[in-house]
C-alpha cells in the first residue's frame, strides 16, 4: 500500500510539473509575440494595449504584417511559417463583422445580431514589398 501511495504521489508531482511547464511556455510565448507584433508594446501590470483611431489601426496592422514577413530574420525563437506540403502558406488577413448591430448609449445596451458576415481576405506572400 505504501508503494502504491508513493507511486501515485510521484505521478501527481510529475504531472503537475509538466502542466506548469506548458503554462509557463504559453505565457512566455504570448509575451514574446506581443513584443514582436504589437508596435510600441511595453509590459504593464494591467496588460492593456489599445489603438483609438483608424490611422493607428492601419499603422498597427501594417507593422504586424511587416514583422510577420520578417519573422525569420528578427526572431531568436524557433518560429516558422505554416507549410502545406513543401510550400509555405501565405499570411491571410480576414475581416469578420456582425451583420447588424445597434448601440444605445443612453442606457448602455447593445443589440447585436449574432450572424457573422465575412468580408474581404487579403493574402500576402512572404515578401516584404506588399501592402506595407
Amino acid at each position: 500500500q505504501i508503494l502504491k501511495l508513493a507511486m501515485v504521489t510521484i505521478q501527481l508531482v510529475v504531472f503537475g510539473l509538466s502542466n506548469q511547464m506548458v503554462v509557463a511556455f504559453k505565457e512566455e510565448n504570448m509575451i514574446s509575440f506581443k513584443h514582436l507584433f504589437l508596435k510600441g508594446y511595453t509590459d504593464n501590470m494591467d496588460d492593456t494595449y489599445a489603438v483609438y483611431t483608424q490611422t493607428e489601426v492601419y499603422d498597427q496592422i501594417s507593422f504586424a504584417i511587416k514583422q510577420f514577413l520578417q519573422l525569420r530574420t528578427i526572431s531568436v525563437g524557433n518560429h516558422a511559417y505554416e507549410k502545406r506540403g513543401s510550400e509555405e502558406t501565405p499570411m491571410a488577413i480576414c475581416q469578420y463583422f456582425y451583420k447588424r448591430g445597434i448601440i444605445s448609449p443612453g442606457n448602455d445596451t447593445f443589440d447585436i445580431d449574432p450572424e457573422i458576415e465575412t468580408g474581404d481576405t487579403l493574402n500576402f506572400s512572404n515578401q516584404i514589398d506588399c501592402f506595407c
